[in-house]
Parts: C-alpha cells; structure tokens; sequence
C-alpha cells in the first residue's frame, strides 16, 4: 500500500515537473498533456493551514485514511462521497498511518505524545497506545509477517509491533 502510494506521488512529483521546465529527450506534446486536474474538494474540520502527513487507503471500505500532524487529529474519509466520515482525536502529532485490513485497525503514529495509537475501526476510535521511544513516523506493514514496523526517527530506532497482540 505504501508502495502504491509512494508511486502516486512520484509519478505526481514527475507531472508537476513536467508541466514546469522543458526537457530535451521529451516530446514537447506530450508536456501540454501533462497537467493535473482537480477532481475532488473535500471540506476537512481544524486548523486551516496546518500540515498534513501520511495519507493511505482502506480498499475494503474505500476509505482515504489521513494524518493531520499539526491539528493532532487522524481523519476518514469515504472515497465514493468524498464526506468525512470521522475525525478521529487523540491522534496527537499524528505522521505515520497504517491501515491493518486482516484486524480492521489503523495505527497512527503520534510524535507529541511519543506513541504508536491503535484505532479499531469498528468503533472508529482509539483503543490503545504504544509507547515509543522519542518521535514515531512513517510505518509499514508486512502482512506475511502481521507485523507493523514504525520508524522513531529521533530515538534512532524501529518498533516491530505484533499486529496480533498489540
């Protein structure tokens, strides 16, 4: 998932770029071509202005699952209405999310309070924090191994988490 993701904004990156500078080994057509279009405008509650963060999807409920780091909240928005389905507190300082769909959980991670937070999606809340040790970010999940793996950038370390367990 994070890999399509990062992809996604790669080949975004690669656009921008595109429609910005000419590039000789490029045909001049196919940059006119290259623009991005507006297809959504989803109206979000918080501080106007504040950075977002990570960003991923919930393909079994098309769900986009979003980080707002600087308003300390984590929200879910339906992909087919383009509506906020919830905004989701006690996300504070929230980067890092990752959507588990095997449990139906989403892990935030949340560098104000130093925790790896566990929403369980049925109730659509936080159920548990993890302690981290300085500052959690960007997570990945590998589903072979039900693990989640965490990065504490400023703790210089990586949190392996039994998705099982907790």
């Amino acid at each position: 998932m994070k890999t399509i993701l990062l992809l996604i904004f790669s080949s975004v990156i690669l656009l921008l770029s595109l429609g910005n500078t000419r590039h000789e080994n490029i045909d001049s057509s196919y940059q006119s071509k290259a623009t991005l279009k507006k297809i959504a405008f989803i109206d979000l509650p918080g501080e106007k202005g504040k950075r977002f963060d990570y960003l991923t999807i919930d393909y079994k409920h098309n769900y986009l699952l979003s980080a707002h780091l600087a308003a300390d909240v984590s929200y879910i928005i339906d992909l087919k209405s383009n509506k906020l389905i919830k905004m989701i507190k006690d996300t504070p300082g929230a980067e890092g999310i990752e959507y588990v769909p095997e449990l139906n959980k989403v892990y935030t991670s949340n560098r104000t309070d130093h925790t790896i937070g566990v929403i369980d999606m049925n109730k659509m809340e936080v159920i548990k924090k993890i302690p981290a040790k300085n500052k959690p970010d960007g997570s990945a999940y590998a589903a072979p191994f039900q693990k989640l793996y965490v990065s504490d950038e400023l703790g210089n370390a990586l949190i392996g988490v039994d998705v099982k367990k907790d």
